[in-house]
């Protein structure tokens, strides 16, 4: 539910704020997106996330923007396996991590009325929260020194932390009457990991986004 409110309040800000565009001196974005986490090795097998963002763009007349945004974005992480300890491994990970997301970028544009573009820049993924759940294996030596097995199944708060990262990506803008369609994918990489305990775990991952540009 927490997370349907905050996509309501950012579908809603975008809402107000395109209709302040008149007085801002910069252009607007607003847009949503499709996310999906990148696989580290060949037994990750990751679904598909979603997002939804703001952008401000500085000089938008020019060739060179500068861009800021603010981001909601869920991602999925699937791990075959990972160490728990000496007694115990976990298999078929599921981890959801739901973050507020601040790029900070430039934009090099090229052509006149389609346009095709290229950012680059920085960004902190902010984590509201995180949860995992799978299967859980232990085999503890019980009181005769003999290994017990036990396995069942865990559904828990995962408690990872916030990431920095660099973000790239190539897009096209499109006149569609006095807004301008946006098609853009993306690729952010995390320069920190969200949790380095038993392994580490990178939230990197991939974007396509939707999106309109209020002129």
């Amino acid at each position: 539910m927490k997370y349907a409110t905050l996509l309501s309040g950012l579908i809603f800000l975008s809402l107000f704020l395109s209709a302040q565009t008149h007085t801002y001196p910069g252009s607007l974005e607003f847009g949503i997106s499709v996310n999906h986490t990148i696989p580290k090795h060949g037994f990750y097998d990751n679904k598909m996330g979603f997002g939804a963002g703001a952008y401000s763009l500085c000089f938008p007349d020019k060739r060179l923007n500068l861009m800021f945004g603010l981001e909601y974005n869920r991602t999925y992480q699937f791990i075959d396996q990972m160490y728990e300890g000496h007694f115990a491994h976990s298999t078929d990970l599921y981890y959801t991590m739901n973050c507020i997301s601040i790029p900070i970028g430039i934009r090099v544009n090229a052509g006149k009325r389609v346009k095709v573009f290229m950012e680059t820049g920085g960004y902190a993924d902010l984590m509201l929260s995180s949860g995992r759940k799978g299967t859980m294996h232990t085999y503890y030596p019980n009181a005769n020194n003999l290994i017990t097995y036990n396995e069942y199944p865990f559904d828990q708060k995962a408690r990872l932390s916030n990431a920095v990262g660099i973000f790239v990506s190539m897009g096209i803008s499109i006149p569609v009457w006095q807004t301008e369609l946006i098609i853009k994918p993306a690729y952010k990489f995390a320069l920190t990991d969200v949790y380095s305990d038993m392994e580490s775990i990178y939230n990197r991952y991939g974007q396509l986004t939707i999106g309109i540009k209020f002129r």
